[in-house]
């Protein structure tokens, strides 16, 4: 039985970006991936990690009056990765993208670059049929690691369903675009 677990393990996690907090540290739901994405490297043995995620959001700057500086999403999950004790050598950072179906597109031609083929993500439970759909569109299959989400208030779950159909929408017409290519 365990043979056939290692046979199906992923031989490469990818671990999609969100916000970073102002400090420049992973927000809660970014926290979840980074924990999830460890804890899935540590079980399952994979070669690398990907952190994927190029958008840099806003942090305070150290100096009093200092101009805020952009942490990328790639750069705070690689960092919070290795505090968690993943090698430093094992974290790939993936810094161009900035949306879930360009995650799909770098995180692609990594993959082939590095000779992957069994990839997992690594995304909120509530983003990964997205994710999935985003990495399918660009010609890679993924297994699923889903980060769990504490559950919400109705009116916030909602919210979160009417605002991911809306970015389903962009990216499949994204996709089209990069297909396209």
């Amino acid at each position: 039985m365990a043979r056939a677990t290692t046979l199906l393990a992923p031989d490469v996690i990818v671990v999609l970006g969100c916000r970073i907090g102002f400090d420049g540290e992973p927000g809660p739901a970014a926290g979840r991936r980074v924990e999830r994405a460890a804890q899935a490297f540590f079980e399952l043995g994979p070669r690398a990690i990907i952190a994927s995620g190029g958008r840099r959001w806003e942090a305070r700057s150290s100096v009093k009056g200092g101009p805020p500086n952009g942490v990328a999403e790639a750069d705070a999950f690689a960092a919070a990765l290795v505090r968690c004790g993943v090698d430093r050598d094992a974290v790939i950072r993936e810094l161009c993208s900035l949306s879930t179906i360009e995650n799909a597109w770098y995180s692609a031609e990594l993959l082939r670059q590095g000779g992957f083929e069994r990839p997992a993500v690594v995304t909120c439970d509530w983003h990964m049929p997205r994710a999935i759909a985003c990495f399918e569109r660009v010609g890679v299959r993924v297994l699923s690691l889903p980060a769990s989400t504490e559950p919400l208030s109705l009116v916030k779950t909602t919210a979160r369903r009417l605002r991911e159909r809306a970015h389903w929408i962009v990216d499949r017409v994204a996709a089209t675009h990069w297909t396209r290519q």
